[in-house]
């Protein structure tokens, strides 16, 4: 396995054929949810919830008439659901007591203006809602209602176009605030979130081979939520899934990433458990081991434990010619044994510890004891587990599923991730397309608008700027978070010339808000008028901050009293100008520009700092701008 280099694993991505999508999930602003008239806000932490009731799951058909696998080991897990309500901002719909209203028309409009803005070329005409089954008990009813608004868009990025598959509208499912997934079966969920706008972006694995892009790529899509002015901010307001595979293995799905910027690190741990989950395979079959090897014959191993309770039982399963296989790393600091039994634990609820294998058995066995009963080889495994009946059997069937996997390399599935260690653990089985059902409560929403030109004017989008502009997705952000993107858009769009001057001017701008405490107003026309005259230099940066403070309190930009008469000086004052620049490069050697500019401006306070600019380039002492 390879180790770590500084941050991240030191992989040739291309060559291991990685590949990459996203599912980018953000809240819309909206004035209500999408299926019900409440208002779609959080309720405060410290918030008592007014009642609770609770719920459990089973799967439903799907459209075609089959049960879907992920459904099914959902359904194993056999959830107590218990939902916390608030008056406030729930009613009767998010409790799955009254059907739906109709959708929010203002919800929908929003999802095409995304999609025109990611250049979908096949955009719906009817919207239909369909229900997508969820039986973790994050949605009361069991399944989202989920509405595709346009297909087949793309972004620009690093001179190709990578593919946006969907663009969907749906609802956020419930909030998670305690999960006791494990041996209590227990979940506990605030409705307050369960209905909230959502829309859903789907990329194209095929389009990106790297996990640096990957990043930059989500970066670039929140990036054009916010500019677009349709998403909500704030924590848990975007989440991230995102599809990873290589060559020889399958596709993996790593749910709800918030911090996108430790994409890299998923991936990376990722890639690992999948190369050596298919070394793992490769080494069984190299053994000669079968699928047929594994077979569901438990046998009773009670005698070799000790401490037994009278109500429990172990049970063993012989594993031919598997010696050594649960020592093998899966993940930095995670063996093969800790990924099959955190497996089995999540989807039966029997605790880890109630297992035991061949290759590190727990003080409580007798490993010998085990040996002989089984009648094992030198160079067998087994698994014993203890417990009741019904959930040893239901573990070591599990087990044996798991084994066989093993043959097959890299099992699809869903995994969440561990953020301490960025390593991930069974989730549940891929979802396939039967877990889609049509929504019976909602009826078909025609679209008679023509939404191909909907766009904002002067709002380009970031991905076409990143194309066209010396400046990167960070420096966007950073301008967008300053509340001048508008003004930097439209600016940037009349003259390309002047993007690294935007950047400067609003770094400035951004420091003097702050400093101040100044309200942008939202009249953005009075900063490009600004902006273009601090370009072209008609107006002194030195006059900057003072026009900001005047344009907070007046709401306008009144350039006149302000305007340079020229930025060149005459002859005999730049003749002083040179003495000073002499005598101050005499008494300092290797005087740096920003100390030489700052005894310019002590000795001449009349001159602008684009005048004293000026003479630094007339010097050569500094390139034009």
């Amino acid at each position: 396995m390879q180790k770590p280099s500084g941050s991240s694993f030191d992989y040739n991505y291309k060559e291991l054929g990685f590949c990459a999508g996203l599912e980018i999930h953000a809240q819309l602003q909206s004035e209500r949810k999408l299926f019900c008239h409440c208002p779609p806000n959080l309720v405060p932490s410290t918030a008592q919830s007014d009642y609770h009731f609770e719920r459990f799951f089973r799967p439903v058909l799907g459209e075609l008439g089959d049960f879907d696998a992920g459904m099914l080991v959902e359904f194993e897990k056999h959830y107590r659901v218990i939902y916390e309500t608030y008056g406030d901002n729930i009613c009767t719909y998010e409790m799955d007591e009254t059907p739906p209203f109709p959708p929010c028309l203002d919800t929908i409009d929003k999802g095409f203006l995304l999609a025109r803005f990611l250049n979908c070329e096949s955009p719906v005409n009817e919207i239909i809602f369909n229900r997508k089954q969820y039986l973790d008990g994050s949605i009361t009813t069991g399944f989202q209602r989920t509405t595709i608004i346009a297909r087949d868009g793309f972004i620009n990025f690093q001179n190709k176009k990578i593919r946006i598959n969907n663009v969907l509208i749906e609802e956020d499912a419930a909030r998670r605030v305690d999960f006791h997934d494990r041996a209590s079966r227990t979940v506990y969920y605030n409705l307050d979130r369960l209905g909230i706008p959502l829309t859903e972006i789907i990329t194209n694995h095929e389009d990106c081979h790297d996990p640096t892009a990957l990043m930059q790529i989500g970066l670039l899509l929140g990036l054009g939520l916010r500019v677009l002015g349709i998403a909500k901010r704030g924590i848990g307001s975007v989440r991230q899934d995102v599809n990873i595979s290589i060559t020889g293995g399958s596709r993996v799905e790593l749910k709800g990433i918030q911090e996108i910027s430790d994409l890299q690190q998923y991936c990376d741990h990722e890639i690992t458990r999948q190369l050596a989950l298919l070394k793992l395979m490769k080494k069984l079959k190299t053994k000669g081991v079968k699928k047929s090897d594994f077979q569901a014959n438990y046998i009773d191993v009670s005698s070799a434990i000790t401490d037994l309770n009278k109500s429990e039982l172990a049970l063993a399963v012989r594993l031919p010619k598997c010696k050594g296989i649960f020592l093998e790393e899966i993940q930095p600091g995670k063996l093969f044994s800790e990924e099959l039994f955190d497996r089995i634990e999540l989807i039966t609820g029997l605790p880890m510890y109630e297992m035991s294998q061949s290759d590190t058995p727990r003080q409580w066995l007798d490993s010998t004891r085990v040996r002989e009963i089984l009648n094992l080889q030198q160079d067998d495994s087994y698994v014993v587990v203890r417990g009741s009946q019904k959930s040893v059997i239901h573990a070591l069937s599990r087990t044996i599923e798991r084994m066989k996997k093993a043959l097959d390399g890299v099992p699809e599935e869903t995994r969440r991730f561990n953020p301490k260690t960025f390593n991930s653990e069974f989730l549940r089985v891929i979802h396939g397309k039967d877990r889609m059902y049509s929504d019976t409560d909602t009826p078909p929403v025609s679209i008679s608008v023509d939404y191909t030109h909907i766009l904002p004017e002067n709002i380009t989008p970031p991905w076409d700027l990143i194309e066209k502009l010396p400046i990167s997705v960070r420096e966007l952000i950073y301008i967008e978070k300053a509340n001048l993107y508008p003004e930097f858009s439209y600016i940037v769009q009349k003259d390309p010339e002047s993007c690294r001057k935007m950047l400067g001017l609003i770094q400035h701008a951004s420091h003097y808000i702050k400093k101040h405490n100044l309200t942008k107003t939202d009249n953005c026309d009075e900063y490009k008028k600004l902006f273009l005259d601090l370009i072209s230099y008609k107006v002194s940066r030195d006059n900057f901050e003072e026009i900001l403070i005047e344009i907070n309190r007046t709401g306008t930009y009144d350039p006149k009293s302000r305007r340079l008469d020229k930025v060149f000086i005459d002859d005999e004052l730049y003749r002083r100008i040179q003495v000073v620049i002499a005598d101050s490069e005499k008494q300092m050697n290797n005087i740096t520009l920003d100390r030489l500019f700052g005894i310019l401006k002590t000795h001449f306070p009349m001159l602008s700092s684009e005048q004293i600019h000026s003479t630094l380039v007339k010097e050569g002492k500094i390139g034009a701008r």
